[in-house]
C-alpha cells in the first residue's frame, strides 16, 4: 500500500496502492497483514478492508462478496505463512492448514483470476518453500475447479 518505495511508484511494495487507484475505496480486502509502515496502515484504515494477523472476518467478507456476485482477483502472498524462502519474511504467520481453509473459503466467490506470489527459492536451499508454494497453488486450482 505504499505510494512509493525508494522513489519508485511501480514497485512490489506499491502494487495494492496502484490497484486502489483503479478500483477505489472498499474494494480491497486484506488478511494476514503483519508488517507495514505507519502511512500504509493509515491508508488501509481509511481506504481498504484490512484484517491484520489472520483470517478473522474472512467468512463475513466472502458472504458479502458472494451475495453481490462481485468479481474477485485473489492473490496469495506466501509470506502469510512465514516460510524461509520469501523475499520479505515476517514472523508470526498462519499455518498451512489455516491458509488451505482460507483458500477454500475465498474460492466460493466469483474468483475471476488468482496468483500465488513472494516465493524466493534461492533463499531456501531445502526446497520446503517451493514445495509449499506448489501445494498452495494446487489447492487453489482444485478449489477453483470445484466451485
Amino acid at each position: 500500500l505504499r505510494d512509493d518505495y525508494l522513489g519508485a511508484k511501480l514497485s512490489h511494495a506499491c502494487v495494492l496502492r496502484r490497484c486502489h487507484e483503479l478500483v477505489g475505496d472498499g474494494r480491497i480486502h486484506q488478511f494476514c497483514i503483519r508488517s507495514g509502515d505507519r502511512e500504509e496502515f493509515r491508508f488501509a484504515a481509511t481506504h481498504t478492508d484490512m484484517h491484520p494477523f489472520g483470517f478473522v472476518g474472512l467468512e463475513k467478507t466472502v458472504s458479502l462478496l458472494r451475495e453481490q456476485s462481485i468479481p474477485v482477483y485473489f492473490t496469495i502472498d506466501l509470506d502469510c505463512l512465514d516460510p524461509p524462502g520469501t523475499g520479505t519474511p515476517e514472523a508470526g504467520g498462519v499455518s498451512f492448514l489455516q491458509l488451505l481453509e482460507a483458500i477454500r473459503t475465498v474460492c466460493a466467490v466469483n474468483v475471476v483470476s488468482a496468483d500465488v506470489n513472494e516465493l524466493a527459492p534461492m533463499l531456501d536451499p531445502s526446497g520446503v518453500s517451493t514445495a509449499t508454494a506448489c501445494k498452495a497453488l494446487r489447492e487453489l486450482m482444485l478449489a477453483l475447479y470445484k466451485n
